[in-house]
């Protein structure tokens, strides 16, 4: 039996990188202020949540929304939580206490998403075709993530899944993976 703790995530502007400003630019600094709280009370409701699971952590897999598989995972979430993301600094208390970071996404299509999502935020487009485009280009992430976990969750492991809310990801990882969905399914 493979088991896979998933749970449903908001990003904050430290973890979109270059996009996280752009977002925040979008936004009044009142806006901007209630978003970074609201993801910090989110974050401590995911850390507490994960603690009450009482988990064993050596030999526990983490999967992460936007970590490309690039051999640089670790520094990759170093400096992210560094620069003030409390999911990535979950992720290193986690891994300080024994769990194992996985590579979860493809680079490539990571590079193909932020391209985009930079051209529409310096735009304010929102065409019907770059809209179609940035759903496709989700699909063939959650393709992607779902098999690299297939790949890469053997029996009888347990892994936990950060992923952003706008991805489905259920229906596309094979059936015997358990998934355990503490926060509830997305809506």
């Amino acid at each position: 039996m493979r088991a896979l703790i998933y749970f449903p995530i908001i990003h904050s502007a430290k973890d979109l990188g270059s996009l996280g400003n752009a977002v925040n630019e979008s936004k009044t600094d009142a806006q901007a202020q209630q978003y970074a709280l609201a993801v910090e009370h989110f974050w401590t409701l995911i850390g507490t949540t994960i603690d009450s699971l009482e988990l064993k952590y050596t030999g526990l897999k983490l999967y992460q929304d936007g970590l490309p598989v690039c051999g640089k995972e670790k520094e990759i979430v170093h400096d992210v939580a560094t620069s003030g993301s409390e999911n990535y600094r979950l992720l290193e208390i986690l891994q300080d206490k024994g769990a194992t970071l996985m590579g979860t996404e493809s680079a490539e299509l990571l590079l193909q998403e932020h391209a985009l999502m930079t051209q529409l935020l310096q735009s304010g487009e929102r065409s019907e075709s770059a809209l179609a485009t940035a759903q496709t280009l989700l699909n063939q992430r959650d393709d992607y993530i779902a098999q690299r976990i297939n790949e890469s969750l053997q029996d009888d492991e347990m892994a936990i899944l950060f992923l952003g809310l706008m991805h489905n990801i259920e229906a596309k990882l094979p059936k015997d993976i358990v998934l355990i969905q503490p926060l509830g399914k997305p809506k």
